[in-house]
């Protein structure tokens, strides 16, 4: 009865064992697939993101003068980008002709091997081999084939990729991708003594592992094994590498490329392995051997609970990290529009924390100017094709106003019934702020902040054309001050500069609100007097121009002063209708008055006006 309840208790003890040991290696395999995964998943993210950075980049440099501006901008992008050596274009012929390594340019990159395998133009992303050294100018490629390849132990190596360019004449992007930067994360989370990984091409060319001592560029493991590659994405297998592993394999859905994780599988039993000598030393006293049993039997649950809440973890993080870190604002909302979720640049550019803004609707954030025609065709658009991109002005919680580029973009279930908005943004108020810095520049005289003479064509065109449409003159009043340049010669230009800037100030307030006065240069003002119904009209405005001219100026404990000469014409006239004609009358009915003693005004003959509207030159 004894022998039979040992006998009992052996065989239930070994069928536990024996069940314990497979449910350590599937646990182990479960766990290798994971992290295949995951580094499937960060590589493939990285890929993405460097060809979308690197396409933005060339979008905005079409317009520049040349492929050193690309170059520049290939060169920002590497400061944020540690997993990159280099971005380069190459042309046709597989010659490098423009890099943010100046030293890769006219470099010869041979990409007829490169998978996928092309008949044509290339429009998708293609890996080739990978180079030993820091960058194409330095390095070279190494050798692929069965019994090849290099071993990496302080050998710096990149994987060359290529991607298309929409509309580039024949030009394609060339990336040396960081190895090293790809090996380092993945030797974080599985240590050396525990495992390795390996990434292979799908002809199983080796590119990249954190074994130092495996050699890349070696087609690794033979044609079967590749086989396997292009009929399953992911799977398991033992391997023999030295010692036995649990091997699990990850291929890539969007790139060639293929990650596989390596578990050793004594480490993975070591578990087991200190769990059978414990058995086995207890086995005498039953009770403390059922004891063990049932403790034993509550550890595997809590560490497959422990696996798989782990391993719930890793896929949380790759999707946080990204939402996370990114520079861009994103809010996530239900269908009826209310918040469920802000990442932390959101609460950066709107000054909103992510508490405040939970459940509310983002039309909080409104600035007022969009009107509500905007807001309807923004909501038709994303309802009739699931996105909508454009530029809007929102407020910050200080009340700032900032504009933003703003991309929503529906988020339907396998219906197509729409579950969520998904809108990412950035910032480009300073964008908008340069350009219209830009635009004042071009249009306004930088010392005085009057129109220029670019804005005053512009002003004195629609002058003409309004004193036709309702039949009224308008005085074309040429301004040049008497004594300026004494003051420049004897007080110096920042007097001179000074002395502009009040005068300006002075004349343009003795102007009507319809009338304008613009800088032609030097000393030399041009006022146009709008919709006078005779030339006489003019003199009180003329007079206070004199008046405001004269007017002394106290510079450093000194009075300086000035006068003015001024000439007006006037439109229309049955034989001057040009802009420059105008401006010439003007201008020699200046001459006049300065001949009559100067601080004083000339009236040209008076206009003629047409019988009919005439064309404004």
């Amino acid at each position: 009865m004894l022998s039979a309840f040992i006998g009992a208790v052996l065989c239930i003890t070994g069928y536990t064992l024996w069940l314990l040991r497979s449910d350590a290696l599937a646990s182990s395999f479960q766990q290798s697939a994971l992290m295949a995964r995951s580094f499937e998943n960060a590589l493939t993210q990285s890929l993405n993101a460097t060809g979308q950075a690197a396409s933005q980049a060339l979008s905005g440099a079409r317009g520049k003068a040349g492929l050193r501006e690309v170059e520049a901008d290939f060169a920002q992008i590497l400061r944020g980008a540690p997993h990159l050596r280099s971005l380069s274009l190459i042309n046709s012929q597989d010659r490098i002709v423009a890099s943010s390594n100046p030293a890769n340019v006219a470099q010869q990159v041979p990409t007829s091997d490169y998978l996928p395998l092309i008949h044509g133009p290339q429009t998708v992303l293609r890996l080739g081999t990978p180079w030993l050294g820091r960058d194409f100018a330095a390095g070279r490629a190494a050798e692929a084939g069965v019994g090849a390849g290099v071993a990496t132990d302080g050998v710096s190596t990149l994987i060359p990729a290529t991607l298309p360019l929409q509309g580039s004449e024949g030009l394609r992007l060339l990336v040396a991708l960081n190895p090293d930067y790809f090996v380092n994360q993945m030797a974080q989370q599985l240590d050396g003594p525990v495992g390795m990984v390996e990434v292979l091409r799908l002809d199983g060319a080796r590119l990249m592992t954190t074994n130092p001592e495996m050699p890349v560029g070696q087609t690794a493991y033979g044609k079967a094994l590749a086989l396997r590659f292009q009929e399953r994405e992911f799977g398991q297998f033992e391997a023999e590498l030295g010692q036995a592993t649990l091997t699990a394999y990850r291929v890539s859905t969007l790139y060639p490329f293929v990650v596989l994780t390596h578990l050793y599988r004594e480490v993975a039993l070591a578990r087991w392995v200190t769990e059978v000598t414990t058995v086995l030393g207890v086995l005498i006293p039953v009770l403390v051997v059922l004891s063990f049993l049932a403790w034993g039997l509550h550890r595997r649950q809590w560490l497959l609970q422990l696996q798989r809440a782990e391993s719930e973890r890793l896929q949380r993080v790759n999707a946080a990290f990204v939402f996370t870190h990114i520079r861009e604002g994103i809010v996530i909302t239900q269908a009826d529009g209310s918040i469920i979720d802000v990442n932390d640049a959101f609460v950066r550019i709107t000054g909103y924390s992510r508490a405040e803004v939970l459940g509310k609707n983002p039309r909080f954030l409104n600035s007022g100017r969009q009107d509500k025609a905007f807001y309807e065709a923004m909501w038709s658009e994303l309802l009739a094709t699931g996105q909508w991109r454009g530029e809007i002005w929102n407020r910050r919680k200080d009340g700032e106003v900032f504009a933003e580029l703003l991309t929503i973009s529906a988020v339907p279930d396998s219906q197509g019934k729409v579950q969520q908005f998904v809108a990412v943004f950035n910032n480009i108020t300073s964008i908008k702020a340069y350009q219209d810095e830009l635009e004042h520049s071009a249009r306004y005289d930088p010392l005085t902040n009057l129109p220029n003479r670019v804005f005053l064509a512009d002003r004195m065109r629609n002058a003409m054309t309004q004193a036709q449409r309702r039949q009224l003159l308008l005085g074309v009043v040429f301004i040049d001050l008497d004594g300026f340049k004494a003051i420049n010669d004897h007080h110096g230009h920042e007097a001179g500069d000074q002395m502009l800037v009040t005068l300006a100030e002075r004349m343009r307030l003795s102007l009507r609100e319809s009338d304008t006065l613009a800088r032609n240069g030097g000393d030399e003002f041009v006022a146009l007097l709008a919709d006078l119904a005779a030339p006489a009209d003019a003199i009180p405005t003329l007079e206070r121009l004199l008046e405001a001219a004269s007017q002394p100026m106290d510079w450093r404990g000194q009075t300086l002063t000035v006068t003015a000469s001024m000439g007006i014409s006037f439109f229309p006239q049955s034989n001057k209708r040009t802009r420059d004609e105008l401006l010439h009358e003007a201008d020699m009915a200046m001459y006049q008055a300065k001949m009559a003693g100067k601080n004083r005004y000339h009236l040209s003959p008076g206009p003629v006006v047409p019988s009919c509207s005439e064309p404004v030159l």
